[in-house]
């Protein structure tokens, strides 16, 4: 996973500005695999998904050249889709990650943190390091040409037993905080709600809180929508 990531950090310093940058490891491509079966699933421990668009004469050439250059990070196997249908079965395999997370039967916490393109490997790293202290596995995948990475800790009897959850908001801390350090933020996506609202003081400014307040109390003076979430 971290030849990956370092893969992605190379294509974008070499001057590519792909349409979409996907990243995928080793739990979450296993998962893939006893869900959906191996014949779907490329081989190897991490899958890039790298999209390309374009004039065609120049997506051609682009193309080329973005091969040239993920084949020198020694890949398991390479492939290269051009049509629609081809197109196609590389974002099925995509868009299948999540729910083959779900059919583990383990509780998916995903947190969509986002981190700068230069910490992409040490995110990894450290996904992988907290997932041996922590005792839980830990799936990485999602958007990494915006540093963006779905990092889900696979929780077993998450709803069941108190002291699984202790240790899982334990290790939610240990990320935010690490995320933080490397200039992220702790939503990209989704945004806090409930599940992150402990966490949104430290990872906000004073002066933001005060400006979603003041906006918050303009739109909705009474309190009445979506209310409880982090405002």
């Amino acid at each position: 996973m971290s030849e990956a990531a370092a893969t992605v950090q190379k294509i974008f310093a070499a001057g590519f500005l792909p349409s979409s940058v996907e990243l995928a490891d080793s739990f979450t491509l296993e998962a893939a695999r006893h869900d959906s079966g191996a014949a779907d699933v490329p081989e190897g421990n991490a899958h890039l998904l790298v999209e390309l668009d374009g004039q065609q004469e120049t997506v051609h050439l682009e193309m080329e050249k973005l091969r040239e250059l993920v084949s020198g990070c020694r890949p398991v196997s390479l492939q290269v889709a051009t049509t629609e249908e081809a197109c196609e079965r590389f974002w099925a395999l995509r868009r299948a990650f999540s729910n083959s997370l779900r059919a583990t039967g383990l509780t998916k916490l995903n947190q969509d943190i986002v981190v700068p393109r230069s910490k992409l490997v040490e995110l990894v790293e450290f996904a992988e390091g907290l997932s041996k202290r922590s005792g839980f596995p830990i799936a990485c995948f999602g958007h990494a040409g915006d540093g963006n990475i779905h990092v889900n800790i696979m929780a077993d009897r998450y709803n069941r037993d108190a002291s699984v959850r202790e240790r899982a908001e334990r290790a939610l801390d240990e990320l935010f905080a690490q995320v933080l350090a490397f200039g992220g933020v702790i939503t990209g996506e989704h945004g806090i709600g409930l599940a992150k609202k402990r966490w949104w003081p430290e990872a906000t400014s004073e002066i933001s809180r005060e400006v979603h307040r003041a906006i918050k109390d303009a739109l909705d003076p009474t309190g009445i929508l979506n209310p409880g979430k982090f405002l």
